[in-house]
């Protein structure tokens, strides 16, 4: 397979490793992380966020989506555990009842694969819900590292997941691609001294990527392989 025209301005060749965000990079998670949050701000005796409302909060990681959905809730911060416990069961229920994968991502992954570029998935989602989420849609076996947002000490915008699958590898910074969706995947990848690919139609809250110096702004994962 020839090097895409990406990779020759970004890496003059293949990455020696790239990192993928998880929810608005790879796949769309939001109905689902949505439900679990309005069955939970109703189990608390308070109104449904909504799917729109809670898009604009996914990112962060779960404890910090609770946090704010309970915040425009008008909830007291002594109910954050409950309401927190309340979520991630619920969630874990129904992972995948109606999220979806974006467009290519197999296609991407499996180029990647087959030019024996490994690959990480980096999320600040909780540890324990991306192994079956990936599973339900058959894409886990190609990630050689998972972590989750409590995998390790930090997590993004921290560099300190990238550069822990860096370090594994002994990989150069310079040749390493993260991808992902928003300003916390882009802080991250400037942080860690590598390159970076941002998605236009994941969770940006708002921010205009345009504005950001990323070296690669896509509206589809297939443009990286272009």
């Amino acid at each position: 397979m020839r090097t895409p025209r990406h990779f020759k301005t970004m890496f003059d060749g293949w990455p020696e490793l790239v990192c993928l965000d998880l929810d608005g990079t790879l796949v769309d998670s939001v109905p689902d992380i949505a439900a679990a949050m309005d069955k939970s701000l109703v189990t608390l005796g308070a109104t449904p966020a909504g799917e729109e409302r809670v898009r604009g909060w996914v990112g962060y990681g779960s404890a910090k989506l609770v946090q704010q959905a309970m915040e425009w809730a008008g909830l007291g911060e002594d109910r954050y555990e409950e309401g927190y416990q309340i979520f991630l069961k619920e969630y874990f229920i129904n992972l995948a009842g109606a999220s979806k994968l974006y467009a290519n991502v197999e296609s991407l992954l499996k180029a990647f694969k087959y030019q024996k570029v490994p690959m990480a998935l980096v999320t600040n989602k909780p540890s324990l819900f991306i192994k079956p989420l990936l599973d339900h849609f058959g894409i886990s076996t190609y990630f050689s590292w998972m972590l989750g947002g409590d995998s390790l000490s930090e997590k993004k915008p921290s560099p300190m997941p990238l550069q822990h699958c860096m370090e594994d590898i002994e990989a150069l910074p310079e040749k390493c691609l993260m991808i992902g969706d928003s300003l916390a995947d882009y802080r991250a990848a400037k942080a860690a001294g590598f390159k970076v690919a941002l998605v236009t139609y994941g969770y940006n809250h708002g921010v205009d990527l345009r504005e950001l110096e990323a070296d690669a702004l896509i509206d589809d994962l297939a443009e990286l392989l272009m």
